[in-house]
């Protein structure tokens, strides 16, 4: 079957990353380097207001890669004072920031970007690096949580994890999280058998009355081998098991309702759409939606719409929610019924990324409500709301 689109995770910041990686040094890790700033001739920085935001960005990169730090810094601050909601100019000049060691100041840029960007697993991971090399392994774990909580199928947080547990006297989430990050590379090269048998002896290695939340990762990490290979009634034991030790991971739910939803089971797929969407959601908009009339949403992350509309009993509709003009945003559908508890719910059954609800008949007279989030192939661009 073809990689479900929940496999994708925000591209952008990781290509970033690892071209950075290779600019600056190919041993070094993501964003931590033992670098000094390599000064150039001073020159005149332009003023805010004459700033072309997009070619001063590049040229910000082009600084870091010859390591000239300072003044990446330095015209970064001026990108910031044209823009301050700039997300690429905050990650910029942290970086360059923390290639000078200067964890604190690197710190603070990467919170900013993550004020704009708070669906970025990697860009969580890399402040919990700067949190471990400004020796605050607390904060640093608990980035590296919030990486997972945004995308558990992070293998390089992982492996961030075993590092920071290299040292506990008790080996065993070192090892657990070791074997995340071994089953994951085995499935990744085709070897699925291979990453069960890890995950199996990972999971089999704690007792039933000892065994930590931690360990719904490793649930979760089998889960999605078994859903790789539409091994669907083990997937669904395992998202549910994960679900028992974590219930505040909004993207277990995500994936059980994919599987739901997937086996035209849009029913039971209703309930764990809600509980994800309520478990990301950030901001709101509300609206109504006529029949056989359009509504068109400007998806962003985190947000939820929700439109309301009136029913009679017995009354044939049919929903959609598909990818207006094809910018790559991944709409996700609820029905609720007249007292708030969810119908239905679809990820991809109106073909490609789009969501469907066809010809459901409403079981009472009254209002309505169509909550529509996104899902995990992308989440800006204008979704279009059909009720028919």
């Amino acid at each position: 079957m073809p990689m479900p689109k929940r496999y994708t995770i925000l591209p952008v910041l990781v290509s970033l990353c690892l071209l950075l990686m290779v600019l600056l040094d190919p041993d070094a890790s993501y964003a931590i380097g033992k670098v000094t700033a390599t000064p150039t001739a001073e020159r005149q920085l332009p003023s805010p207001e004459e700033l072309d935001i997009d070619s001063a960005l590049e040229e910000v990169l082009e600084h870091i890669e010859a390591r000239a730090y300072a003044d990446a810094i330095a015209l970064a601050a001026v990108i910031l004072q044209a823009d301050e909601g700039s997300w690429k100019a905050h990650y910029y000049r942290g970086f360059a920031h923390a290639r000078s060691q200067d964890w604190e100041d690197a710190i603070a840029d990467y919170s900013a970007a993550l004020d704009q960007r708070p669906g970025d697993a990697a860009l969580w991971r890399a402040r919990g690096e700067l949190h471990l090399e400004n020796r605050n392994p607390r904060a640093a774990k608990r980035d590296y949580q919030q990486s997972l909580s945004v995308n558990p199928r992070a293998t390089a947080t992982y492996s961030s994890l075993v590092r920071l547990h290299e040292r506990d006297r008790d080996s065993k989430l070192r090892e657990l999280y070791q074997s995340i990050v071994d089953a994951a590379r085995a499935n990744a090269g085709g070897n699925g058998i291979r990453a069960i048998a890890i995950l199996d002896e990972a999971i089999g290695s704690f007792d039933r009355g000892s065994a930590p939340p931690e360990l719904g990762y490793a649930y979760f990490a089998r889960a999605e081998v078994w859903t790789g290979a539409e091994n669907w009634d083990s997937a669904l034991a395992d998202l549910s098991a994960a679900l028992a030790l974590q219930p505040q991971m909004q993207d277990y739910y995500m994936a059980r309702g994919y599987i739901y939803s997937e086996t035209e089971r849009q029913d039971l797929a209703a309930p764990d759409f809600h509980r994800r969407m309520t478990l990301i959601e950030r901001d709101s908009t509300t609206a109504s939606l006529a029949l056989d009339e359009a509504a068109i949403i400007e998806m962003e992350y985190a947000l939820v719409a929700r439109l309301q509309f009136e029913g009679e009993a017995g009354q044939l509709v049919s929903i959609s929610a598909r990818d207006y003009l094809g910018k790559g945003v991944d709409p996700l559908l609820v029905l609720l019924d007249v007292d708030g508890k969810p119908l239905l719910g679809d990820d991809d059954g109106g073909g490609e990324t789009d969501a469907l609800i066809a010809n459901y008949e409403l079981p009472a007279r009254g209002a309505y409500t169509v909550m529509v989030g996104h899902a995990n192939g992308g989440f800006e661009g204008q979704i279009r709301v059909t009720l028919r």
